[in-house]
Parts: structure tokens; sequence; C-alpha cells
């Protein structure tokens, strides 16, 4: 059976809770506008010293790639391209999504404080998201 992340077609699934009485609706939305370098520190790393899964993926795409994108002088690779294709599409379903149901509070994490297939990094990322949690409470 293959699977795919609900949030593929849902980033901010806030709509089913509005038929809830909930007095109060938080809305996390992991694709905010992209932070400046200081505020989210990345862990670029070379890519022999990349994730294993992140090396495979990576690998298997650019293996896919042709000479033309070189012969433009373009250094992204496909993965690269995709990555940011869907990036773009699940920050406009987002807001979409956002904009008809819109809650009482909205957390936004940057979309660039994480890749996508940083796994190793769920601790940061669940630290990053307590603390802005926190910081959306207390105001």
């Amino acid at each position: 059976m293959l699977l795919v992340d609900g949030g593929v077609l849902n980033p901010v699934p806030i709509a089913p809770t509005f038929n809830d009485r909930t007095d109060l609706k938080i809305a996390v939305n992991l694709g905010g506008a992209v932070a400046d370098v200081k505020q989210v520190e990345s862990k670029a790393e070379p890519a022999n010293e990349r994730p294993f899964l992140h090396q495979k993926v990576a690998g298997f795409i650019d293996s896919l790639r042709d000479g033309s994108v070189a012969a433009l002088g373009l250094d992204w690779g496909m993965y690269d391209v995709a990555n940011q294709s869907f990036d773009a599409m699940q920050s406009t379903i987002a807001r979409q999504k956002l904009a008809a149901y819109p809650p009482d509070i909205i957390i936004e994490i940057p979309r660039n404080a994480c890749g996508t297939l940083e796994f190793d990094r769920a601790d940061e990322m669940i630290e990053l998201g307590r603390a802005t949690a926190l910081q959306h409470i207390s105001n």
C-alpha cells in the first residue's frame, strides 16, 4: 500500500475544527515566511555528510538530469527544483485554507527552518515549535 502524508493536499488541516464547539482554534503553518539566516541556523552540510536518505533521494533525482541544465549555468539539481515547486504549492494551499477558515491564533514556522528530508533535526524542530508557540501564547 502506498501512503502519502496528508499535508500534501491539506498542509493546515483547520477546516474540521469549525464544527467543533471549541473556544480557541490554533493553527500551525509549517510553510511560513522564509526566515533570515540569523533566525534559523541552517545545518548546511557537504553532500557527503548529509543524512543517508537525503543523499539517496538527491542522487537518484540528479541521475535523471541531462546536460542541458548544466549548459544553462544552473546549479540546482532536479531535487531542488521539485522541492521548491512543492514548497510553492504548499504555501498557496495553506494561504487559501487559512483565509477560508481563519483560526484565532496562527503559529507560523519558517518554511526554511528545516529541509524535507532532515529527519535527524526532529529535536531541534520540536524545540523551535515549542518556543514559537510559547511566544504566541504569552502575547
